[in-house]
């Protein structure tokens, strides 16, 4: 079976080297959701639970300008990035001003048990993690095809906006044609019916149908499932897992939630601080396509692991 790729990358792999090295390697603008348990460097002589005789080398802050620039070019249109944070570092996160990377809103992660016990003397126990939610605003790259076949239609009109405008005697269709801005948008059925008639759209070679070019915006758009509710909590109440793969490690249920919420079947995600692989494991379980970065050979070692794993309870589902 040949493998899938992403620029010179496997997909559904995970890389054994730096993360802001790899993310260099990853094509622009082709990510739909980055999910990441960044280390927050706040974990040293914090006397963590469970892993006391451990160093703090995983939880080492990456550059946070290094690591936006590269959010930036890979992120898609309106794709979206979560990530897990505790302050300090939530605060630099929130506030960074990035270009083309914008705040949306904050969750939490409630846990059944609070960690670092041995500080309860001096401070509160934590019984949350913050999780920060961003998106990408721009499609500075011009990957968004229908920003690409606005523009070929404006060419074939071969006429101003203006005039364009005018001769339809309202400005509906205007959105349509800011193929350079941020303000560009579809227009609606009606209006693009009426482009149709006007200008003879359908005689040309590139003409594409209404439910084409809606299907084609729906793989550029804010992705929010709500999987039947109404409504989603941003306290998010999952517990705790204690395989003790990794020092950080969060649930599988709470990261299959999370890509369910921001990603479509078949959409690829990107944890650029894999862990244990729990980014792997959740995107496996429901089918979505991955890739990420892990510097230890260690934890390189249990993701393949768990995704092994996976792999012979899917073989033993056939065989049943």
């Amino acid at each position: 079976m040949s493998k899938e790729l992403l620029g010179s990358l496997e997909l559904n792999r995970a890389y054994q080297m730096d993360c802001l090295e790899g993310m260099k390697l990853i094509p622009d603008g082709s990510i739909d959701l980055i999910l990441c348990d960044l280390p927050y460097g706040t974990m040293k002589n914090a006397g963590l639970d469970g892993w006391k005789n451990q160093t703090t080398q995983w939880d080492e802050r990456l550059d946070t300008e290094a690591l936006f620039v590269q959010y930036e070019r890979i992120l898609r249109e309106n794709g979206m990035m979560v990530l897990f944070s505790q302050e300090p570092y939530t605060s630099e996160l929130r506030t960074y001003k990035a270009y083309n990377i914008e705040f949306a809103y904050p969750m939490i992660w409630k846990k059944d048990h609070f960690a670092n016990a041995l500080i309860s003397k001096k401070a509160p126990v934590s019984y949350f993690e913050d999780i920060n939610v961003f998106y990408k605003k721009y499609d500075v790259q011009n990957k968004n095809p229908l920003r690409l076949y606005a523009r070929v239609v404006m060419e074939y009109i071969r006429l101003t906006l203006k005039e364009i405008n005018k001769k339809l005697g309202h400005r509906k269709a205007e959105h349509f044609f800011y193929v350079e801005s941020t303000q560009f948008k579809l227009c609606t059925e009606e209006t693009y019916n009426e482009l149709t008639a006007v200008f003879r759209l359908s005689d040309f070679k590139e003409f594409k149908p209404f439910a084409e070019l809606k299907e084609m915006n729906k793989k550029y758009q804010r992705v929010f499932n709500l999987e039947g509710e109404n409504k989603k909590s941003n306290v998010l109440e999952f517990k705790k897992e204690y395989q003790g793969l990794h020092p950080t490690q969060k649930p599988v249920a709470l990261f299959e939630y999370l890509i369910r919420t921001y990603t479509n079947e078949g959409d690829i995600v990107l944890d650029n601080c894999l862990g244990s692989g729990t980014t792997a494991v959740a995107c496996e379980l429901n089918n979505r396509k991955w890739v990420g970065f892990e510097t230890e050979p260690k934890y390189i070692e249990i993701i393949n692991k768990r995704l092994d794993q996976i792999q012979l309870d899917n073989d033993l589902k056939d065989y049943d």
